[in-house]
């Protein structure tokens, strides 16, 4: 009977360490979907940053010969792919 005691209390904490790392499992999962995320969100800000840095090149560069019309028409595609 004091095997089978002590059997039992060894799976008990098998399970136990089992569950622990079950848990461990599901926490690094949401981590890891977390991080997905934000690396898309900085995906999206480093293509709008790029964008914005094409728009000021853009209206810099044309601004020192004075092309008005260029200028407008680079700020008009602008204001409309901006959110």
């Amino acid at each position: 009977m004091e095997t089978l005691k002590t059997w039992l209390r060894a799976v008990a904490k098998r399970v136990a360490r089992l569950t622990g790392v079950d848990q461990e499992l599901r926490d690094l999962r949401g981590r890891v979907a977390r991080l997905e995320r934000e690396v898309q969100e900085t995906r999206r800000l480093h293509q709008r940053l790029a964008e914005l840095t094409d728009v000021v090149t853009e209206v810099l560069v044309p601004a020192a010969d004075r092309q008005d019309d260029r200028i407008r028409a680079v700020l008009t595609k602008y204001n409309e792919s901006s959110f």
